[in-house]
């Protein structure tokens, strides 16, 4: 452990120290940025104007953040209620009025000719329009009228499959109310192809099997958004729409005591359908009254997801035909009101309060069943396999931001909640929270390009409701049961920051971090005496993040490199072998890395970029699973010799990209003995794709 934590903590200092001197390098490329106070009184922002992101030929406002130095988009932590869920950029100083859609989406919406500048935030963001963020972008947009964007995307899989994707953005003035809405749809294919391996105890070949397993993702959306003055302040409307259909369909071949070797001995199938609708309406309404502005937020949203799994074996081929069939559907619906009052002038002080109601409703229904190869049918009845879960759940806050002078200024605040959840159907509890979430951030401006930042903060996790109820997995044979005294995990999160950035395209961030997670969600026996999800004690997370933007004109003219990296480690002790072990699904490292170079004057780019192995272990009763998505190795060229479109041809997954998979069982479970385990090794293959885009 100790020396695992030595090589995440030399890796990280080495990807600064040589991040840090690109930043401080005086070089002669790119646009300069500027400085701009935000308010008297209160840190000064980077300002990134329009011309900046010229070269890059951005078509959304979406393109120019990913072209930020020393930015990386969050869209928000999966935090209750809308408040606590606050992600990184701000549109007009204010968050999205969304949690379905997100960022992301109301991004999407904004054409890049729509867009005056960007504002980088360093420090205090105000207040509760995303308190807590390190580093955060606030989008300006111009005052002009009509606009849009397109982009038409035609991309070959590794199996010969073409998939087409598009996106329509269009923004317009209809009668007072500003509008912009964007339609979008994809259908892609994703083979998926390659061996398993069951072995015994000793490591020795049990069996294997050839797996084929190509999925289809097909979905479409619309969202929209409407704006106006009204009574004296300004209205906003937004909508999201769209449907989600994830179809893979897998064969296996199995092969007894052997290799594959043509002969199969029997054949496994899985037909998966999973297919699901949502829709989200929100209404905002802000006013200044004063030296204060008064917000209004109402937004509601559902989903409707219906999952069915038919899988069918034959031993032998054509033979003694069994077959099982999972049905699942969840029906989700939140809504929450939101009001605050911050005080908008200019001093030392700025407060803001405030408050939210919410009611979280999610109808869980699951049923399974058996046919053998007689014909007789099996109905499994697994405990909570209907369930219906309902949280009420209210919070009062208090923010405050103090511009102490000297470089130094403090954001602290503290919100308390109290919530009850009510579980009926074929389980039943009610369970009272009250929970306090204080937060204190020291910043601290040494100079025009050095911020440094020491923060701690205390966050209640969103439950995920399906975990109330059973489910079921064919591919892995697993069946879980539901759980209906679950609560929300909390953690306490210190950090220090240090943010640098140059004049020109250079900027590095470097986050260290410490977590304290209690009630923790992780496997458990259940009272049931079966399988599922329960909190089951306390944990720690540690590491460093770091995103750097390093830009290489003294050597390459219009070369640049970006990185984002993060390296953490965590610990948990084991409910089953009361054992030190890693948190489940806690992935390190991480490690993106692109170079680009731009040249304008030839109305070309070109680039190549690496995603390091992405490795998790899930630690589940009576198993443990470990993982690793493989590298993904890309380049693109792109060009804008049509002016005003962007076009881009672009290879990803260029070394096929191999998705590996090491289970291993234990029975009854993993306090007991080791049962044998399963090894699965599969490939994507490359994906080409040509990519046309414009503006209007």
């Amino acid at each position: 452990m100790i020396h695992k934590n030595i090589k995440y903590a030399a890796n990280a200092i080495f990807l600064a120290a040589i991040s840090s001197s690109y930043v401080v390098a005086q070089n002669t490329d790119g646009e300069e940025v500027k400085q701009s106070s935000l308010v008297a009184g209160q840190e000064t922002a980077k300002v990134y104007e329009r011309a900046f992101f010229d070269q890059y030929i951005p078509q959304t406002a979406r393109d120019m953040i990913d072209r930020l130095p020393g930015f990386t988009l969050s869209s928000g932590d999966n935090l209750r209620g809308f408040g606590g869920a606050a992600g990184n950029v701000l549109i007009d100083g204010e968050r999205p009025s969304s949690k379905v859609g997100g960022i992301e989406d109301a991004l999407g919406r904004i054409p890049a000719n729509q867009v005056a500048r960007i504002e980088v935030i360093r420090g205090s963001a105000g207040s509760g329009e995303a308190a807590g963020q390190a580093v955060v972008a606030n989008v300006i947009r111009a005052k002009q009228g009509a606009a849009g964007s397109w982009e038409v995307k035609l991309e070959r899989a590794a199996d010969g499959k073409l998939n087409p994707s598009g996106e329509f953005t269009i923004v317009r003035q209809i009668s007072d109310w500003k509008t912009s809405t964007k339609i979008n749809g994809l259908w892609e294919r994703y083979p998926l192809a390659g061996t398993r391996t069951q072995l015994d105890t000793a490591g020795s070949l049990l069996s294997s099997q050839l797996e084929d397993r190509p999925s289809i993702l097909a979905e479409g959306f619309i969202s929209s958004e409407a704006e106006r003055a009204l009574a004296g302040g300004t209205l906003k409307l937004t909508g999201r729409f769209g449907r989600s259909a994830f179809l893979p369909d897998t064969e296996r071949l199995r092969f007894d005591g052997r290799l594959p070797d043509g002969n199969p001995d029997s054949r496994f199938s899985i037909d998966l359908d999973s297919v699901f609708y949502e829709g989200e309406f929100g209404v905002d309404w802000n006013k200044k009254l004063n030296n204060w502005t008064a917000k209004l937020l109402s937004l509601s949203s559902f989903q409707t997801w219906e999952q069915e799994q038919l899988s069918t074996s034959e031993e032998p081929i054509n033979s003694n035909i069994s077959s099982s069939l999972f049905s699942r559907k969840r029906d989700q619906f939140e809504s929450v009101f939101r009001g605050s009052l911050t005080k908008s002038t200019n001093g030392r002080f700025k407060p803001e309060f405030g408050g939210e109601i919410a009611y979280n409703r999610v109808d869980n229904q699951l049923a399974l069943q058996s046919q053998d190869a007689n014909g007789v049918v099996t109905i499994i009845d697994p405990p909570a396999a209907n369930v219906l879960v309902e949280e009420i759940r209210s919070e009062v806050y208090s923010n405050l931001i103090w511009q102490v002078g000297g470089g130094l200024s403090l954001e602290t605040g503290i919100a308390a909640e109290i919530s009850q959840i009510s579980v009926s159907g074929d389980a039943e509890n009610s369970q009272s929270f009250f929970f306090v979430k204080p937060f204190a951030t020291d910043i601290y401006d040494v100079s025009a390009g050095v911020q440094l930042r020491l923060g701690v903060r205390r966050t209640v996790g969103q439950l995920d409701f399906s975990e109330f109820a059973a489910s079921a997995s064919a591919e892995d044979d697993r069946l879980l049961a539901g759980n209906p005294a679950l609560g929300p995990d909390q953690t306490t999160r210190a950090t220090f920051t240090i943010d640098l950035r140059s004049e020109k395209r250079g900027a590095i961030n470097v986050e260290i971090f410490h977590e304290w997670r209690n009630d923790l969600i992780e496997q458990a026996r259940l009272p049931s005496g079966s399988f599922g999800s329960a909190n089951a004690g306390s944990g720690r997370v540690w590491g460093v993040t770091t995103n750097a933007s390093a830009p290489l004109g003294f050597i390459i003219p219009g070369g640049l490199l970006e990185v984002e990296a993060d390296f953490r480690d965590s610990t948990f002790r084991d409910t089953f072998t009361s054992l030190n072990r890693d948190i489940s699904n806690v992935e390190s490292p991480t490690l993106f890395a692109e170079f680009r170079q731009d040249l304008p004057d030839k109305k070309i780019a070109w680039g190549v970029s690496y995603r390091a192995p992405q490795k998790r272990r899930f630690f589940f009763a009576n198993e443990i699973s470990f993982t690793r998505d493989g590298g993904q190795l890309g380049a693109f060229v792109q060009s804008n010799h049509i002016k005003g479109w962007r076009t881009t041809l672009e290879l990803r997954n260029i070394d096929t990209r191999n998705f590996f998979r090491e289970r291993t069982f234990f029975t009854p479970s993993r306090a007991d003995d080791l049962s044998g385990s399963e090894i699965i090794d599969r490939d994507r293959g490359i994906f080409v794709s040509l990519t046309i885009a414009g503006q209007f």
